[in-house]
């Protein structure tokens, strides 16, 4: 609406600045002086002007065609794959240190079982130190013994081993990933350097504003809407923190604000939403 009383004004500065009359029911008067080489002049600047008969060498002026509706769908695809992006490297990360934290719990259970066995054996080999000569058949099956265990110590050394080749392997994956994250972050955050002139673009075009108030909570300032102040700021703040959007504030308050967050949740019209909110702004305004 503030688009359309600007092109108004405009057009109407325009009709002035070029002295054109009126004709019949008001509308401006085309008619000219063709003898006169000013006429002429100031025909060509009204011909700027809109005309219901058109003329082939008359420029027109173009007019500024937004698809929000293509970059809405665009926006909202693009954060479905980021978030799916993200939410697939968190998973991977909960299965690896998941994999991990089983992994070294048998480790741990493994080596206080072979240390139990150790010491049962350390018991056994005094013993039979102490009755050698008078036992040599139970000392040659404490060597045997011995010679079992000492495989098994080798065996677990390998395990260790390759239990820390795993851990190296998990760091490194770790770190990948880490790095990888943040060069998302980078371009996400080189996206939106490049998205600021646009989104400045819109602002001043929807006459809106986009500010950051905390952690999960998104403001949206409105001008233009009282015909006493057009700078006077309206504004709604939004919690995106759940699944259920909700509005931390709203100034002045609306009566109708239940109802359109109830609008919003249903059917996730973020476009529709902040369009009737301009709307009820608009009417509050006036009451």
């Amino acid at each position: 609406m503030a688009y359309t009383e600007a092109q108004a004004h405009s057009r109407s500065s325009l009709r002035s600045s070029t002295g054109t009359g009126t004709g019949t029911g008001g509308r401006p008067s085309l008619m000219t002086d063709h003898s006169n080489p000013r006429s002429s002049f100031g025909s060509q600047r009204l011909s700027l002007l809109p005309s219901k008969t058109p003329n082939l060498s008359t420029p027109t002026l173009p007019t500024p065609q937004f698809d929000s509706d293509e970059l809405l769908a665009r926006a909202a695809t693009f954060e479905t794959e980021v978030n799916s992006a993200i939410q697939k490297i968190k998973s991977k990360i909960v299965e690896n240190t998941e994999q991990w934290v089983r992994e070294t719990a048998e480790a741990r259970e493994y080596d206080r079982e072979v240390r139990e066995e150790m010491k049962i054996a350390v018991a056994q080999e005094i013993a039979l130190n102490k009755t050698l000569q008078k036992e040599r058949e139970e000392a040659q099956i404490m060597t045997k013994t011995i010679q079992q265990l000492s495989a098994t110590y080798e065996d677990m050394k390998q395990t260790r081993s390759l239990h820390e080749a795993q851990l190296d392997l998990l760091r490194k994956e770790v770190k990948a990933k880490r790095e990888a994250k943040i060069a998302l972050k980078k371009a996400l955050d080189e996206q939106v350097l490049k998205n600021k002139p646009e989104l400045a673009s819109y602002e001043s075009f929807l006459s809106m504003r986009i500010v950051g108030v905390k952690v999960d909570h998104i403001g949206f300032v409105f001008t233009r809407i009282s015909e006493q102040d057009w700078e006077q700021e309206y504004s709604i703040t939004l919690d995106v923190s759940q699944h259920e959007f909700s509005a931390s504030d709203c100034s002045p308050d609306l009566p109708e604000l239940p109802a359109l967050l109830r609008y919003l949740n249903e059917t996730r019209d973020f476009y529709g939403f902040m369009k009737k909110v301009r709307q009820a702004f608009k009417s509050l305004s006036k009451k």
